[in-house]
């Protein structure tokens, strides 16, 4: 069987979106598109065009296409009686140039309209964006007793892009614990993915958060934390936030920065932890950007190379300092128009600024690592952020609390192998350059069942494949924090020993100083 056969079967068969905390029972519904005519049941039916064998292996299927921005969908009304308690709506889509709307629940839409005393809910699953091939998407809800109307609505609300769907279904199902039910065969992808040299990662530790006390370093000291990936963030030492919204304001806040990290760097010294600067907030466009990495032609750029000067220029020749993290988290449609690759162009421009003063901290860069190459500097490290699936890691931030690991999340079974499969792009572009990885951010949420078995995974993977890395975060938020656990949202408390913890605490025994 080809590989493009067995992706098709998984995303057609309905066991293919089960997660490990949920099994389908029982088909309640599904949608009818075995011709045109059936169409005509759906309200709004002509914002759809019919595609009599567009869909997987020749399906059918529905587009829903928008040149610019707007609104086009169809709905359905379900029979709540038929769907009361626990259901599973899944559906096979795919998507061409979508965009996000000004909201964040604007964009592409399979969404189920709930109505019960009075209140109506608007679940759906987790949206994606762009351009991609035939995906599986789910949602667990709960139909209450008293529900007196359900509606589905496919199609694409105040955004622009191309949404297909096929194989809409609604199943029941029952919560279960047995992470083997419904698991498919290991993704075929993972086998071909190289293996790295297994001499495991040098250093290990956490990002920053706001307390950075000498409790706090040396608490960070006793878990024998040999790296701390410094934030230089406007909103997250001082209160009120630090106003950046000029150049000269900027440089000002820079300065701040520099004499807070000296006040702590010889608690640094004194317990062996290595520093990466962050600098986690670049300078705005024009307005006050606390939490942004914005970035234009001019001005902007300008100042940041102002800041990186200011920067390398203190900290040249610091035997404490890691490297100099360029920009967080950097996305290319927010940088310089008219080159192929933006970032890669700014992070050549602030090599060249850094090593006028500095020729020897190593510098490190976030890139896209599906289309990038090194840059011509003989000591660069490459950082990549992991939190995938998102569905999973920021449940109940993003979506409803319904995941568990390993399972099937959001219509893919994830476990370490599939880990691996989200990694491969860094593991190609290390076994092609040689390079050294940096694995800068990595979390779950606390409440996500599985959590530890999560982190010991991507842990696992970090040490096969010899990088470094730091976890979200220290002491920053506590739905994040190895110091806490919670079952939701709003009901988070410390802890002073949990599965979490101890994954992470172990691992941090590997290091040397």
């Amino acid at each position: 069987m080809t590989m493009k056969k067995t992706v098709l079967l998984l995303l057609l068969t309905a066991s293919a979106c089960l997660s490990a905390a949920y099994r389908n029972t029982e088909l309640l519904w599904e949608a009818d598109f075995r011709s045109a005519g059936a169409l005509k049941r759906w309200t709004d039916s002509s914002a759809a065009q019919y595609l009599p064998a567009g869909g997987p292996d020749g399906s059918p299927a529905v587009a829903f296409v928008l040149p610019k921005r707007g609104t086009r969908w169809m709905s359905i009304g379900l029979d709540p009686a038929k769907l009361r308690g626990l259901i599973q709506l899944e559906a096979v889509v795919r998507g061409k140039e979508l965009t996000r709307g000004p909201q964040p629940y604007f964009g592409s839409k399979v969404m189920l309209a709930i109505s019960a005393g009075g209140k109506t809910r608007h679940p759906e699953p987790l949206r994606r964006y762009g351009t991609y091939g035939w995906t599986k998407v789910c949602i667990v809800e709960n139909i209450p007793d008293n529900a007196d109307k359900v509606t589905l609505s496919l199609g694409i609300q105040n955004a622009s892009g191309t949404f297909e769907v096929a194989g809409v279904r609604i199943f029941r199902c029952v919560e279960t614990d047995d992470p083997s039910e419904g698991k498919p065969a290991v993704n075929a992808e993972a086998q071909a993915i190289p293996r790295g040299p297994g001499k495991g990662a040098k250093f290990r530790g956490f990002m920053s958060g706001g307390d950075l006390s000498p409790e706090a370093v040396g608490t960070l000291a006793e878990w024998n934390v040999n790296l701390i990936r410094y934030q230089m963030n406007p909103g997250l030492n001082v209160k009120p936030k630090a106003d950046i919204s000029t150049p000269e304001k900027y440089l000002a806040w820079i300065d701040s920065e520099i004499k807070r990290l000296d006040e702590l760097m010889p608690l640094f010294r004194e317990h062996g932890i290595k520093v990466a600067i962050d600098l986690h907030t670049g300078p705005g466009t024009g307005i006050s950007q606390v939490a942004s990495n914005i970035l234009g032609a001019g001005t902007s750029l300008d100042t940041l190379d102002a800041a990186w000067r200011k920067l390398a220029s203190h900290y040249r020749g610091n035997p404490q300092i890691y490297g100099y993290d360029l920009l967080n988290e950097p996305v290319a449609e927010n940088y310089v128009r008219g080159v192929e690759n933006p970032w890669l162009a700014i992070s050549e421009r602030l090599v060249r600024v850094i090593r006028e003063v500095d020729p020897d901290t190593p510098i490190i860069t976030e890139p896209d690592f599906a289309n990038t190459r090194p840059l011509a500097d003989r000591n660069v490290i490459y950082s990549p952020h992991f939190y995938s699936p998102h569905a999973y890691t920021h449940q109940g931030v993003l979506g409803q609390v319904r995941w568990s690991y390993p399972g099937v999340i959001d219509g893919v079974y994830w476990d370490k192998e599939q880990l691996r499969v989200s990694m491969k792009e860094v593991i190609e572009f290390q076994k092609k350059h040689g390079v050294p990885i940096f694995v800068g951010e990595f979390s779950v949420i606390n409440w996500a069942k599985g959590g530890d078995r999560y982190l010991a995974d991507m842990i696992e993977l970090f040490e096969e494949y010899g990088w470094d890395w730091a976890y979200h975060a220290f002491r920053e938020w506590d739905a994040w924090s190895i110091e806490h656990e919670g079952k939701a949202f709003r009901s988070v408390v410390p802890s002073p020993d949990n599965p979490r913890k101890r994954v992470l605490l172990e691992a941090l025994k590997k290091n040397t100083r």
